[in-house]
């Protein structure tokens, strides 16, 4: 079952006919009934990025854990395949 799959179709650029003009978009930004109402934050938004960095001690822990588990049990098995 070797069907292939269709060509994906380029994207079509937008014709410049179709875009705004940048006098129209400024004249309709500034009229007041225009504007939507701004939501009211109470508390500052988090960011997406967090400066906690306590997690990289506990993962590297244990990167460190399973490394010298491995390392034993290549030792003790290099004793008993001989």
């Amino acid at each position: 079952m070797s069907t292939e799959r269709p060509r994906r179709r380029r994207r079509v650029d937008a014709p410049a006919s179709s875009l705004p003009r940048p006098a129209a978009a400024a004249a309709g930004a500034t009229a007041p009934a225009a504007r939507r109402p701004q939501p009211h934050h109470h508390q500052p938004r988090a960011h997406h990025v967090t400066r906690d960095y306590s997690y990289v001690r506990r993962d590297l822990l244990g990167i460190l854990v399973v490394g010298l588990i491995s390392l034993a049990f290549i030792g003790v098995m290099s004793f008993v395949v001989q």
